[in-house]
């Protein structure tokens, strides 16, 4: 995409930039063709400036005027009028197009910016995968008290759809103040990091550029929930190597153990404790995110269409959700709703979603049953 860009906008500034220094060249010519004829017929000076003075000094004659001196001076004054009454509105014409193609240009040079931090200053890839597909960090496990346990591989998401279900603002935060309880830190100045927020911004920019297409993610999903799962048309996992009874719990689970995108599609990422480094204990009992199991579900919200809403819409900073749930940092994502396809100038699609409305439903239903 990029390099289609570029040609396009290269091409673009080539073709303005031809016609604002073919009127400037011709003004320039004219003018100093216009002092060399004028030094050219001046006189030396022979007595006092009053003798010299233009109002005193006799100028030609109309029978040299009439002749075709005052032509050729006419047909100057005619063409450099035309040059500038037929030149600079095709300038003006152009102008619109050239503002767009510079802001195409500045938008190419931060996200040529935001990979470079990707891939080397900030080293993101080394844990999130090149082209954000997803990978491991390497991360000492501590006990509660601090003490090391083991050396384990985190599962860290694939970033190529973060952009589906956080909004720049929600990637923005995580980027400046990391991830606690992870091995994510914290890359921006105010968390003590050492990337300053225009480089922040450049990160976010490079994301917005590889974010999958809304078929190629979906084709993918799709594919290792027939691998996981195959559910039939009652949900249940119909797949020879299930290693899940129903579809719900398959999404739920999503990159368990295929590592499937880092574990981004999947609810127990956050939700199950010891899900991201291969040790999970009980499917939904709390982990960033509460407790599911024991009815918790149930009693937050009444009804499963109170949740599915929620799910889909995911949670916004400072609103209260369910019967008692209050959203103090817009942690909680949609699954169901890219917000970032509603703001203007976005290159998100609405379609870009994690999961489809009957696989929030799917999900709904196994956390209602834990």
């Amino acid at each position: 995409m990029f390099p289609s860009v570029i040609a396009q906008t290269a091409e673009g500034n080539t073709a303005s930039s031809a016609i604002g220094w073919a009127i400037f060249a011709v003004l320039v010519i004219g003018f100093f063709v216009g002092v060399i004829l004028n030094a050219r017929r001046g006189k030396a000076e022979v007595g006092s400036e009053i003798e010299l003075a233009a109002n005193r000094k006799p100028y030609l004659s109309d029978d040299e005027l009439e002749t075709k001196k005052l032509d050729r001076t006419l047909g100057a004054g005619l063409l450099l009028l035309a040059v500038i009454g037929v030149a600079l509105p095709l300038y003006w014409l152009a102008e619109p197009t050239r503002q767009a193609e510079a802001a195409d240009d500045f938008a190419r040079v931060f996200v040529n910016r935001g990979e470079e931090i990707y891939k080397v200053g900030a080293n993101c890839a080394a844990c999130h995968g090149p082209e954000g597909v997803g990978g491991a960090a390497q991360t000492a496990l501590l006990n509660d008290r601090g003490e090391f346990v083991a050396s384990v591989a985190w599962q860290a998401p694939a970033l190529d759809t973060v952009l589906y279900r956080y909004s720049r603002d929600e990637v923005y935060e995580t980027l400046q103040y990391g991830r606690q309880n992870s091995p994510m830190p914290a890359w921006g100045s105010l968390g003590g990091g050492p990337l300053t927020d225009q480089q922040l911004d450049n990160v976010i920019d490079y994301l917005e550029s590889i974010q999958l297409p809304a078929e190629e993610a979906r084709a993918a999903l799709e594919e290792e929930l027939a691998t996981t799962c195959a559910p039939d048309e009652a949900g249940a996992c119909t797949a020879p190597d299930a290693e899940f009874a129903t579809e719900g719990e398959a999404l739920f689970n999503m990159g368990l153990t295929t590592k499937f995108a880092g574990g981004a599609y999947s609810c127990g990422r956050c939700h199950t404790k010891g899900w991201s480094i291969d040790q999970p204990e009980t499917s939904g009992g709390g982990a960033l995110g509460p407790n599911l199991t024991g009815g918790s579900t149930l009693r937050q919200f009444p009804t499963a269409e109170s949740q599915i809403e929620f799910i889909s819409k995911g949670a916004e900073k400072g609103k209260a959700y369910g019967r008692s749930g209050q959203a103090g940092d817009g942690t909680m994502p949609g699954f169901g709703y890219n917000p970032n396809a509603v703001i203007d100038g976005s290159p998100m699609d609405t379609n870009q979603t994690m999961y489809t409305q009957d696989q929030i439903t799917a999900v709904v239903e196994y956390e209602r049953g834990l």
